[in-house]
């Protein structure tokens, strides 16, 4: 009979690796309690109108990417493509914004869906860490966004991440940028792919987004919006490099970087790593102060971005930056026969109460084969139990890392072993 194999584009995660992503995952979950962050669990399935009206009908992700479907009460529903959107959703629905909060934090760290074209660090379902920050205006909760996102790549021990950064103003400044970004492209679409031949008058800032080679050429030369900032986009964007630079997170200004999403405004950012090759960020956002009202709520200013854990796992083994997982087991007990193993059952009950990561040995084997088993879970201690270690009540404790063994009393193992 044929074996049953994943969905294209979707992949298990099991020992080893899932150890390092809850190590990832485990630090992003630190790091939020220090920023003041709750955690937000949103559905996995939405409305698609939700996408349609929060991401824009006319992006790559509404038009191309989405698991869209008719459930059997005949409505669109939609796996999430992306977080914020649900989180701006959810936010309005319960009433989020009037908890008394001067400013509410929200991240979710889960699953997303989009059906693209499976490369590596690129897959139909993939994880990831987002942050969105509503409530306010201040470009020291840009830079303070900007922080989580260099703070906890840092802390995962990468190198060589680089934090771009961008204003792509607001719909006071746009249709002068609009105008002459149309005037131009309009001048060499012969050299654009289609799908940026229709964006020239529906969006010309998603050209700019574009992965063909010939379009991101050709966008060298075009119009860049920081030169058609109003005077409240301009003095936000200088306020926001201010406040990264008073807390030391290096920049590089990117004129021509543009968010794929429909609803960002002003701030937006990027962090790379040279690590992951052509496809290189390992997350970014932006602002997107209009989406809460688009989506039914009151106006309220927002920020938020994402973060790929795929891509971090990649840049990870990469840069060699895996902490070390060794020693998963503390413990590993061996009964030398069949007469010993409740015996052994029982002190393997008493190890784990003491919070000592511990196994039992199953199987029968002979002692030497136990030993290696016990040293490929990584375990630092084998304690051993035959007949005369019951009689006499010492159990023969053999320390696996140092190559010793010694005979500890029942009532002193758990201590011994935490020593």
């Amino acid at each position: 009979m044929e074996k049953i194999t994943a969905v294209k584009g979707m992949q298990d995660i099991y020992q080893p690796e899932v150890r390092l992503w809850q190590h990832i995952e485990s630090l992003i979950r630190s790091e939020m309690n220090t920023f003041a962050y709750g955690e937000i669990r949103t559905p996995i399935i939405e409305k698609t109108e939700l996408f349609v009206r929060g991401v824009g009908d006319g992006t790559d992700i509404v038009k191309k990417e989405m698991y869209t479907f008719t459930d059997k009460g005949e409505r669109s529903v939609t796996m999430r493509p992306e977080g914020t959107a649900s989180v701006v959703r959810a936010i309005n629905e319960h009433n989020l914004l009037n908890s008394g909060e001067p400013v509410s934090k929200f991240y979710y760290i889960g699953p997303m869906f989009r059906y693209e074209r499976p490369q590596k660090g690129r897959l139909r379902q993939f994880y990831q860490f987002g942050v969105e920050c509503y409530g306010s205006e201040s470009p020291f909760i840009d830079a303070e966004v900007i922080q989580i996102l260099y703070n906890i790549l840092s802390k995962l021990k990468l190198s060589d991440i680089c934090v771009k950064l961008n204003s792509i103003g607001c719909p006071e400044c746009r249709p002068v940028f609009r105008q002459s970004a149309e005037k131009y492209f309009s001048g060499i679409k012969e050299k654009l792919c289609g799908e940026c031949n229709e964006r020239i008058s529906s969006n010309p800032l998603r050209i700019y987004d574009c992965k063909t080679p010939s379009c991101k050429e050709n966008t060298e030369g075009a119009p860049v919006i920081l030169e058609h900032l109003c005077p409240g986009c301009s003095g936000h964007f200088e306020k926001v490099k201010a406040a990264l630079d008073s807390i030391g997170i290096p920049f590089t200004v990117d004129p021509r970087l543009v968010r794929g999403l429909d609803y960002y405004t002003r701030t937006a950012f990027e962090v790379t790593s040279r690590h992951l090759g052509a496809q290189d960020a390992l997350g970014g956002g932006g602002r997107y102060d209009n989406l809460v009202s688009e989506l039914g709520g009151p106006k309220t200013p927002a920020i938020g971005f994402a973060m790929g854990l795929e891509r971090v796992v990649i840049a990870m083994k990469n840069q060699k930056a895996e902490p070390d997982f060794t020693g998963g087991c503390r413990a590993y007990v061996i009964p030398l026969s069949k007469n010993e193993s409740g015996y052994a059952f029982k002190l393997l009950s008493a190890l784990r109460k003491a919070n000592i990561p511990s196994q039992m040995a199953v199987s029968e084997k002979k002692a030497g084969a136990h030993f290696k088993d016990a040293e490929k879970l990584g375990a630092d201690f084998a304690v051993i139990i035959g007949e005369d270690e019951i009689k006499n009540g010492a159990l023969t404790v053999k320390d696996l890392k140092n190559r010793s063994q010694k005979s500890v009393s029942e009532s002193e193992l758990t201590e011994y072993i935490k020593g």
